[in-house]
């Protein structure tokens, strides 16, 4: 984008600083007003005014959405799927068979252990109520073993994956894998350029433009950047922002140097299927003119050198579909989401590499900082809804659908679990990280319909699967611990019965044996925490943990995040059961984006959020020291978490306790003690663009002639030369020359922001009639 786009706009801020430099106020508005009615406002437009650019010409290009129920034949097989195949058959064998002993041994440790000697049908015909009343304990013992089963085999499945990791930091490599270049210019076509895409909707401006120009520098560095281009595809409906968005779009063009690498803005008024459908419509306008498409997030950072290993890679593999980089949490400050990345950049490593291990080039695709070639991309992934009674189902976790789309194409689905260079952000609190879950829960069980769809391989079957399983076992463990306080209630209260067959000399005594429970417990827990453990060594064994605090400092912060987890579980078990019901009861949610900036939650908010979690700690703890104080300590860890859920929210989302921990050297991360440039100089350019944001984007459109110039040149609306449309902006702009703009709908604002000739008449009758508007002028002024 060249500067000479904006020559409307400099002279608009010309005008602006010319008037800053006036006394007082009342001779800046006059000046101001004066310049308007000498030489005319450079936004006022007619019919025939030409759009300024913010994009490239447009050259659609046809696209084929799914159609899901059509039969198809999965492509061309990579020579990679015998190694997958034992690879997975080993995996699969391990977790069975610990499973199997597991649920063993669980079998054996419960209380009622008589049930060959139940003679149901014996009993049914002497007495039929004392015959169902005996079996009762069985079954509740039987069902809380199936779901111990299932729960088991789920935990296996994160532990053997990360012993896969653990044998690959050991070994140091995978010959199976595409490997980072030494050289990536060296294989690098310069025609084939690439496009990085960030689709957004009503993020925060400034943290958005901070991060696009840390990355935009972080390539520029590199050398190669006239490979790239940067698109920023929003999808705002909120007024102020949608104006911010412009301006620092804008101030950013005017700014960067002029190297080939271009960043382009559209604002798109038809907004459907979210982010995909903004993906979509990219690809349908300008995806035929780039090789590669790489996806970021509002809160993606990424330095130039992993953008151009990933595109030598891809160029290295031409059978590569999608190429996902692993993102490393960063720049996180409140206590809760400090611990979060704290986990993300210390445990991810193993579980990358163990997920590459057996997914090889069927992996996981995490919606954003990959790298997608674009041609296969556009023929064989773009979406369209599932069909349902009442309405389309559209789908809301479309990454790994169209992971499975491209893998379908016989294209590969990478994991490039050993770069670096790639990075995210975190909610701040745990109830935006709830929000967030929240529309991941209703994604991922959406995508359970598709796990028979015609051509899908079986991996990505059984991903699906697992994706909804990852919320699902919250549910699970819910019933499970229902049913375990059931058993207990029927061991307590019922009348034990000790002799099941005729002339029985000894008694059958229920037990509960607690040695082996403890055992059991035991083992289970070091196959959730053995992971954390093997990443532990990996660090000591790298540069014994030098980078992220000292030994001393890593083990306490490790100990730290074990007993946080082990807090925070039972808390997300409720919510996720909450999530998994209301979206099987087909309730809607509200699909927005996550709050990223680190906001103090108010007690308030934690109480509104955690009551009915505290009340059932409380009623639930009451019910286990009135059957057997005995049993307490065994719910104790769930129970105590549940009841004070208020007070844990609210404490761990200060940010002044998550520097406090900081400047302790606790959850210190290498990304911390040795940033990336790129993530340095994000905080750096946030300074700035957060200094440049206005409150009131939409008044400052109406008012100050260099947004207001702006917006009309970049508006998005059509406008055709007819009797019909003049005479409908005539009607108004007269009904609001007659009404507080200050109080209008948002949807009335932004419409106005999008027809430039409402906006710029708007903007003429405002200063001829300043006198009427004092509190828009006033608003203004506290904005300069």
């Amino acid at each position: 984008m060249k500067k000479d786009y904006f020559v409307n706009l400099s002279d608009a801020e010309n005008w602006r600083q010319k008037a800053k430099n006036a006394a007082t106020i009342t001779d800046k508005l006059a000046f101001l007003k004066y310049r308007l009615s000498q030489i005319g406002n450079t936004s006022s437009f007619n019919d025939a005014r030409m759009q300024q650019p913010s994009y490239p010409n447009i050259d659609r290009v046809a696209v084929q959405p799914q159609i899901w129920n059509q039969h198809y034949q999965a492509k061309s097989k990579l020579n990679l799927n015998v190694i997958a195949l034992i690879r997975r058959l080993i995996m699969l064998v391990l977790i069975v068979v610990q499973t199997y002993y597991a649920t063993t041994y669980l079998s054996t440790l419960l209380p009622y252990q008589s049930w060959q000697q139940i003679n149901f049908m014996s009993n049914w015909d002497i007495n039929p109520e004392l015959a169902v009343y005996s079996i009762i304990p069985y079954i509740v013992q039987w069902i809380i073993i199936a779901l111990f089963a299932i729960l088991f085999f789920w935990i296996s499945i994160g532990f053997w994956t990360s012993i896969m990791g653990l044998i690959l930091a050991v070994m140091g490599k995978d010959r199976y894998t595409i490997s980072i270049p030494k050289d990536p210019t060296a294989h690098i076509d310069t025609n084939h350029r690439t496009a990085l895409v960030m689709p957004i909707c009503n993020e925060d401006v400034a943290r958005v433009f901070a991060g696009i120009q840390a990355t935009y520098q972080s390539l520029v560095e590199t050398g190669h950047a006239e490979c790239c281009d940067f698109y920023i595809l929003s999808d705002t409906n909120d007024p102020d922002l949608y104006v911010n968005e412009l301006k620092a779009w804008a101030d950013f063009n005017a700014h960067k140097s002029d190297n080939g690498c271009n960043v382009f803005y559209r604002h798109r008024k038809r907004r459907v299927k979210r982010k995909s459908g903004n993906i979509d419509d990219f690809c349908r306008r300008w995806g035929h003119l780039y090789e590669y498409m790489m996806i970021l997030d509002a809160d993606s950072i990424m330095t130039g050198n992993c953008i151009i290993n990933m595109i030598a890679m891809m160029e290295m593999t031409p059978k590569a579909g999608i190429l996902q980089s692993p993102p490393k949490s960063v720049r996180m400050k409140t206590l809760y989401a400090r611990i979060q990345q704290f986990a993300n950049q210390i445990y991810s490593d193993i579980f990358c590499a163990g997920t590459h291990f057996w997914q090889l080039s069927e992996a996981q695709y995490w919606g954003h900082n990959a790298m997608i070639r674009l041609k296969p991309f556009i023929e064989h992934c773009i979406l369209s809804p599932l069909k349902k009674r009442k309405a389309p189902l559209h789908i809301l976790s479309h990454d790994l659908v169209e992971a499975a789309l491209m893998r379908r194409a016989g294209y590969g689905v990478w994991i490039a679990y050993n770069m670096s260079g790639s990075y995210e952000e975190l909610p701040g609190n745990m109830i935006e990280d709830l929000k967030r879950d929240n529309r991941w829960c209703m994604g991922n069980l959406i995508n359970l319909k598709l796990i028979f769809k015609s051509g899908i391989t079986l991996t990505h079957r059984i991903m699906f699967a697992t994706s909804g399983m990852a919320y699902i076992s919250s549910l699970l463990w819910l019933v499970f611990l229902f049913f375990s306080t059931l058993l207990l209630l029927v061991f307590n209260l019922s009348d034990q019965q000790y002799f099941f067959q005729p002339n029985q000399f000894y008694p059958t005594w229920p037990k509960w044996d607690e040695n082996l429970a403890i055992q059991l417990l035991s083992t289970t827990m070091v196959l959730l925490f053995a992971p954390k453990f093997f990443s532990y060594g990996i660090i000591i064994a790298r540069n014994g943990a030098k980078d992220v605090g000292g030994i001393f400092k890593l083990t306490l912060s490790i100990l730290i995040e074990i007993i946080w987890s082990m807090i925070l579980a039972p808390i997300r078990m409720i919510f996720h059961s909450k999530f998994v019901i209301k979206a099987w009861l087909g309730s809607k949610i509200q699909w927005k984006s996550p709050s990223r900036n680190d906001d103090v939650l108010t007690w308030a908010e934690s109480f509104y959020f955690c009551w009915p979690l505290s009340l059932l700690g409380i009623i639930w703890l009451w019910i286990i020291i009135w059957l057997n104080p005995q049993f307490t300590y065994w719910y104790i860890a769930i129970l105590i978490p549940l009841t004070i859920s208020p007070l844990v929210v609210r404490v761990s989302g200060l940010s002044s306790i998550g520097m406090k921990a900081k400047k302790a050297g606790l959850f210190l991360t290498p990304e911390e003690t040795h940033p990336a440039r790129a993530v340095t100089l994000t905080g750096e350019y946030l300074v700035n663009t957060e200094a440049n944001i206005v409150d009131h984007g939409f008044i400052m459109a109406l008012i100050d002639p260099v947004y207001n110039a702006l917006a009309c040149a970049l508006s998005t609306s059509r406008h055709l030369i007819n009797d019909k449309n003049q005479q409908r902006r005539l009607e108004l702009i007269t009904h609001y020359q007659q009404v507080d703009l200050n109080k209008i709908s948002k949807e009335q604002q932004l419409a106005i922001l999008e027809d430039p000739i409402i906006l710029s008449a708007l903007h003429d009758h405002i200063w001829q009639e300043q006198e009427k508007y004092d509190n828009l002028f006033t608003i203004w002024q506290n904005e300069q």
